[in-house]
């Protein structure tokens, strides 16, 4: 190396608080460095270990709060499962979100549980569906308000349909146009007529405007809507009796009309007959469908490239299924993990782990619920609704803390309890490879308004954030 260009690395490297095993200690503030770096480690972070951080200090809490962040992190979520129980009789209902992570032959599972009246807005949800980390909750048969919450943050706003006297269709969701930079929601409706002929309508209800519009007949009144196909602006669905030459059915935000998409080449008419069996959604950033080609297997075709039809691709072929529990059984793939593994929904009561090598299934015992649930692929988000509804009333829901309204702290930030002397200011120290978690302990018992026990439990928070600084 010529001594120019020596010369230009050593002046690059010095810019760049960079750490490797032939340096020293390097001692540095973490908030000296660029407000985008800062944002892109945090965005790396698993959700909650990042909602962990927001009680960090008042910059943190600055940072994770800012719309532009939402965003960022939003882009690089990962992906989690989102179990909503369906309990006995009686019993509450709850959400859980899991983000899971493969070492070795184990799990490395961080949970999330949300409850009614503490996280969410309802007891008894019947359906719900999600659109960049938001859900649309639907209730019980007597409540006919729709809910659309962000459970991380405990937000909440409360749509009313435009008539409770008339019959709700079976179709519904939350959708997002990125054209108009605008959440909707859309229903479908029999409207209340003396006739014989019970066309479906369907509206659409835009956040922000406080009105609902209609946009005319709805071309399928009964749908199998899965919770994970929304993608590029568009919910995805099979109908339960299919007809006509397509069989996966769209609608698009943006233009608000309804449509379809075309299936692999080789699907043929009688194929149709299995759409209640199969599955659609999201799989890696990209739509797939199930196709089963017999009773103990079935292929996952992915579309590669979104709307063009040559470009559905077979891209995991899944063999020797579990034993057949009744006429047909459901797996609904939800995640792949780095190791190449897909954990899978089966029959709403099991999540099961398929290894490609191996060629078999496992099961996982990370989810332990006494009652069935539903599960399903989930991107959390941090996107605050006050960013997003432009006017909408917003409720907050019991037990959450107003986090995005920094103030002077006198209670410890955790647990509540009241702090004679809070520790402020973060503590300049240094990072040294491979030693991570001594100054990861270090800054966790360092950090403003928490007392000795809160700030114990960050300790894991900062060894994440602190390796990342090191990769």
């Amino acid at each position: 190396m010529n001594g120019r260009k020596r010369a230009a690395v050593k002046a690059s490297s010095s810019s760049i608080p960079c750490v490797n095993q032939e340096s020293p200690i390097l001692p540095f503030r973490i908030l000296q460095l660029p407000r985008r770096t800062i944002y892109e480690i945090l965005a790396r972070l698993p959700i909650k270990t990042l909602f962990q951080c927001r009680s960090v200090c008042k910059r943190f809490l600055r940072f994770i709060s800012d719309p532009e962040f939402a965003k960022l992190q939003l882009s690089k979520s990962q992906v989690c499962i989102l179990i909503k129980t369906l309990p006995l009789q009686n019993a509450s209902k709850r959400l859980q979100i899991a983000h899971v992570e493969s070492s070795g032959s184990n799990f490395q599972v961080s949970k999330l549980n949300f409850t009614p009246k503490s996280n969410l807005p309802t007891i008894e949800i019947s359906h719900m569906n999600a659109c960049n980390g938001l859900l649309c909750l639907v209730g019980s048969e007597k409540d006919y308000n729709f809910y659309v919450c962000n459970p991380i943050l405990g937000e909440f706003i409360t749509i009313q349909p435009p008539y409770k006297d008339r019959q709700r269709g079976s179709f519904w969701g939350l959708g997002f146009s990125t054209m108009m930079d605008q959440y909707k929601v859309l229903q479908s409706y029999y409207p209340v007529v003396e006739s014989n002929n019970r066309y479906v309508t369907a509206e659409i209800y835009t956040i922000g405007t406080g009105s609902w519009r209609s946009i005319g007949n709805a071309p399928i009144d009964t749908v199998a809507l899965p919770f994970n196909a929304f993608l590029n602006d568009t919910l995805h669905w099979f109908p339960c009796t299919p007809n006509g030459s397509e069989f996966i059915h769209t609608f698009d935000f943006n233009s608000e009309r309804f449509g379809t998409l075309p299936p692999p080449n080789h699907f043929r008419e009688d194929d149709k007959k299995f759409t209640n069996h199969s599955r659609i959604g999201v799989l890696e950033g990209c739509l797939f469908m199930i196709y089963f080609t017999n009773s103990n297997r079935f292929d996952i075709w992915v579309m590669k490239e979104y709307g063009v039809k040559e470009t559905w691709t077979k891209q995991f072929v899944v063999e020797n299924l579990y034993p057949k529990q009744g006429s047909w059984d459901f797996y609904e793939p939800m995640v792949v993990l780095n190791n190449g593994e897909i954990l899978m929904l089966y029959n709403n009561d099991a999540v099961v782990c398929y290894n490609q090598k191996r060629k078999n299934f496992r099961g996982t015992k990370f989810f332990r619920t006494r009652s069935q649930f539903d599960a399903t692929a989930y991107t959390p988000s941090l996107v605050s609704l006050n960013n997003v509804t432009k006017g909408e009333q917003i409720s907050r829901m019991q037990g959450t803390k107003d986090y995005d309204k920094p103030t002077d702290f006198q209670d410890c930030v955790d647990c509540g309890v009241q702090l004679d002397n809070p520790i402020c200011n973060f503590p300049t120290f240094g990072v040294a490879y491979g030693d991570v978690n001594y100054h990861a302990d270090l800054y966790g018992r360092n950090t403003e308004n928490r007392c000795a026990a809160c700030a114990d439990r960050l300790v894991t928070s900062m060894k994440s954030f602190l390796t990342l600084w090191n990769m």
